[in-house]
């Protein structure tokens, strides 16, 4: 049976007012005895507050969206995770959707979240949304609701976005597979018309030009971030004989080279040097100490989740870009050559 808060009233012997007055914290002159009793009973009945009602109260439901193009990606399932940890302590509850990377099932899911009267979204764009720029921005533009954009971020204004340097990212990592001695070295990337791609193929094209390398550009192979595709496009890769090493746009497509390689009779890092991205915690589980530049999901879920709640309370008026910086972690997957 649901418990109401009239049966509590009527146990500890007053009104539904005051039982609401001191359930929700209110200041009354309710003594101090008599707030006890009634915060005792409704513990011992186990009273759960209409939140339906709470909100209608408020104008606000209490909920935020989270939108996500791969809810297979771990990356995108950590991220997930610690954003609905966060927002449930800060008294939200978080209802994840899956876009599939499709922006025409992005967008309905938007409008069917809005419809729900989510108080705000976490949106991480589809791949596919950026071959439909206009149309993407003009949708993002007419969201009527606060959002944060994460981890795929666009170039036009008046959008809150928190995401990572992928143009370090990209240096770093080439950079260091230079340092080791490495002047043949693939590029695996992302879809090329998503700006964080274009990104890491710049700082890969920036690391080369320091070092005086020159630019191939049969060395970009346009891959995708799922494992299959990185099994797919190996092929392409290993058709490069001349290559000692290859960067790669996720660990998902790193370890789908990794098996394809190995396949193949390849040992790495002796035949091939791998760098992955996103540093997944899936490579210690395998046992592949694989080199990747991590991006620290607890930054980017701190600061989206703490953006949010800002626009939320209206403690930020203005529009933001949060730009993260990303790291190297060096495994063992990077061979020295001499």
């Amino acid at each position: 049976m649901k418990i109401r808060m009239k049966d509590i009233a009527k146990m500890a012997n007053v009104s539904e007012a005051a039982v609401s007055l001191v359930l929700n914290d209110k200041p009354s002159r309710i003594s101090e005895k008599k707030k006890q009793e009634i915060k005792t009973i409704a513990k011992e009945l186990n009273y759960v507050p209409n939140i339906a009602a709470q909100s209608l109260a408020k104008k606000a439901s209490q909920t935020i969206g989270v939108v996500i193009p791969d809810i297979e990606n771990p990356f995108f399932s950590k991220l997930c995770k610690q954003l609905e940890e966060r927002f449930r302590v800060l008294g939200y509850l978080t209802i994840i959707v899956n876009s599939n990377d499709d922006f025409t099932v992005e967008k309905n899911l938007i409008q069917m979240l809005l419809n729900r009267g989510v108080d705000g979204l976490i949106i991480a764009l589809s791949n596919e949304s950026f071959s439909f720029k206009e149309e993407q921005e003009f949708f993002l533009k007419e969201i009527d609701a606060p959002f944060v954009l994460v981890d795929r971020q666009v170039s036009f204004a008046g959008v809150n976005q928190v995401y990572f340097d992928s143009q370090a990212g990209g240096k770093l990592s080439t950079e260091y597979l230079l340092e080791n001695g490495h002047r043949n070295i693939a590029f695996m990337t992302g879809d090329f018309k998503v700006p964080s791609t274009l990104d890491r193929i710049n700082g890969y094209k920036q690391a080369l030009e320091s070092y005086g390398v020159k630019i191939r550009e049969d060395y970009i192979i346009e891959t995708g971030y799922r494992f299959n595709y990185g099994i797919e496009k190996a092929k392409a890769l290993f058709a490069l004989t001349d290559v000692t090493a290859v960067l790669t746009s996720n660990d998902m497509v790193a370890f789908g080279v990794l098996k394809q390689a190995l396949s193949s009779g390849k040992s790495i890092p002796e035949d091939l040097s791998i760098i992955g991205y996103d540093r997944l915690e899936m490579a210690d589980i395998l046992g592949i100490s694989l080199a990747t530049v991590e991006q620290n999901i607890s930054s980017l879920t701190e600061q989206a989740v703490t953006l949010l709640k800002n626009i939320l309370t209206k403690e930020n008026p203005k529009t933001e870009s949060i730009i993260l910086k990303p790291n190297l972690f060096k495994g063992e997957s990077v061979k020295k050559i001499k």
